[in-house]
């Protein structure tokens, strides 16, 4: 389904109330964060979020990520949920998610899934990169077969008979995608320390494999009205990613980017699991 303007507005409200709350909990527990993607291409670009976005994204280094993920629940707002592969047994991602429990937005690709569909930020882990071609091939070609598989159980269609038997052929060498969720993490982990930070479930692959000096302690931009902290070289991180980022798309790309299955702003996302009642 298709997000009306009225629904995209009301979500940005939820979401920068997210915002908020993460940002809360970072301060009270010392934690290092930074604006990653499209969310810090609009503090740049448009000082908030980009008008036809609809979701921001966040990332940590590694240690700061895993004591969000044990520890920040209890300073957060009641009905919001520290979602993660350690708080949610069903869900299929390497990366968190800061829900409203109290809210509905479903995603056709995870659908299927009992686990919290309420509108969220994404909070990705930032890990080392193998500074050394040979380190770096290890783990690409690991992450790829790991990626592959876990995309295998999402809601779509295989298109092609080659992809179709890639993805049998992955679940027949690992059964488990609970257990291929933890074999990415530890490999995401491996990598004691480099000079290299990557967002490995980041939407731009390996342009998101940047210095990391590049991230450092941070700068401090505005995103609709609040002060949040972006990568000390933003503007290197912008161009990697992006290019020409100050340009804007054309009017044809200007539309949100995913692919709803339901979205209730005013119920809970446990009405739509039970059906409706």
């Amino acid at each position: 389904m298709e997000l009306t303007s009225q629904q995209l507005k009301d979500i940005k409200i939820i979401e920068l109330d997210l915002l908020r709350n993460f940002i809360n909990v970072c301060e009270k527990l010392n934690l290092k964060y930074y604006l990653l993607g499209g969310t810090l291409l609009g503090a740049v670009r448009h000082k908030g979020f980009i008008p036809w976005d609809d979701d921001i994204d966040v990332g940590m280094p590694r240690g700061d990520y895993e004591i969000f993920i044990s520890d920040g629940q209890r300073y957060l707002s009641e009905g919001l949920f520290i979602q993660s592969i350690e708080t949610e047994p069903e869900l299929l991602m390497n990366f968190a998610k800061l829900r409203n429990s109290n809210t509905t937005f479903v995603e056709e690709s995870i659908k299927h899934c009992r686990v919290n569909h309420g509108v969220y930020i994404d909070v990705f882990p930032l890990d080392y990169y193998p500074d050394d071609e040979k380190g770096q091939r290890t783990v690409d070609r690991k992450n790829r077969f790991y990626t592959r598989r876990i995309a295998s159980e999402y809601s779509f269609e295989e298109k092609g008979i080659k992809r179709k038997t890639i993805s049998a052929i992955l679940k027949l060498m690992y059964p488990s995608s609970k257990n291929v969720l933890r074999k990415r993490q530890e490999l995401f982990k491996s990598v004691a320390k480099s000079n290299l930070l990557a967002n490995y479930c980041g939407a731009w692959g390996k342009k998101e494999i940047v210095p990391a000096d590049w991230y450092g302690d941070g700068v401090m931009l505005e995103f609709e009205g609040i002060q949040v902290s972006a990568p000390k070289e933003y503007d290197k991180w912008l161009t990697q990613v992006y290019g020409d980022y100050m340009k804007l798309p054309p009017k044809e790309k200007r539309v949100p980017h995913h692919y709803v299955a339901a979205v209730d702003l005013e119920k809970p996302y446990t009405v739509y699991l039970n059906g409706g009642k």
